[in-house]
């Protein structure tokens, strides 16, 4: 299991998909993934939406990221889960 995996444990993120850093959060509505890219690029993260599945939102770090990194992405994408 990946940290990212392992740390993006919330009600609202149905599945992760993908491989490696490569991952894509799986929500219940085009509106929830909307929130999460808008306030993560707000809160200085920045996340992608899928053309093709609005309900998703891709997460696809550089190699060079650290745990640190990893964990301070997770804890704003919950926060942002948590204020939903």
């Amino acid at each position: 299991e990946t940290l990212i995996r392992k740390h993006l444990k919330h009600p609202l993120i149905k599945e992760i998909r993908g491989k490696g850093l490569m991952l894509a959060l799986m929500v219940d509505s085009s509106e929830i993934a909307n929130e999460i890219v808008l306030q993560a690029q707000e809160k200085g993260l920045i996340l992608f939406w899928l053309l093709y599945e609005p309900k998703a939102v891709r997460i696809s770090p550089p190699l060079t990221i650290t745990k640190e990194e990893i964990e301070k992405g997770c804890q704003i994408i919950l926060n942002i889960l948590n204020s939903l």
